[in-house]
C-alpha cells in the first residue's frame, strides 16, 4: 500500500468514526478492516449456562466477541505496519541510490587523481625542458 492510500484509510477511518449509527459504523469499520488487513475477530469461550446433570459444570460457546475500540486500534495497527513497509521500501531504494553515487564518487575520485597525476607530470617535464 502507497503512502496516498494509507492517507485515503486514515481520512476514511476518521470520517467513520463521526457517524453517530453505531450500526452502520461497526458495518463500514468492519469494512475497512478487511480493506487494510486489521483482524474482526477475538474469539472466547462464552459461558452460556451451568448443566443441568452436574453442579458446578458450565457450558461454553465459542463467540466473537471484539469491540468496537479494538477494532479501531487493529486498523490503526494495520496501517502503522503498512507505513513502515512503506519506509523500508524507501529506505532500501535510497540505499540503492546511494550505493551507486558512492559508486560513481570512487570512479570520480580515481579519474581525478589519474588528471592530477597527468598534471604533475606535465609540469616536471615542461621544467625539466626549461632547464
Amino acid at each position: 500500500m502507497k503512502r496516498e492510500e494509507i492517507e485515503q484509510k486514515k481520512i476514511k477511518l476518521d470520517e467513520i468514526l463521526k457517524m453517530e449509527d453505531a450500526r452502520v459504523r461497526l458495518e463500514k469499520l468492519v469494512a475497512l478492516a478487511k480493506e487494510v488487513g486489521a483482524s474482526v475477530t477475538r474469539m472466547e469461550n462464552v459461558q452460556t449456562g451451568e448443566t443441568p446433570v452436574i453442579g458446578p459444570a458450565y457450558l461454553y460457546e465459542l463467540r466473537n466477541v471484539i469491540t468496537e475500540a479494538e477494532i479501531v486500534h487493529n486498523i490503526q495497527e494495520s496501517l502503522q505496519t503498512h507505513v513502515m513497509i512503506d519506509m523500508c521500501n524507501t529506505a532500501a531504494r535510497n540505499w540503492e541510490t546511494a550505493r551507486a553515487s558512492a559508486r560513481a564518487a570512487q570512479i570520480s575520485v580515481i579519474v581525478s587523481l589519474f588528471a592530477m597525476l597527468a598534471a604533475w607530470v606535465a609540469v616536471v617535464v615542461t621544467w625539466w625542458r626549461g632547464r
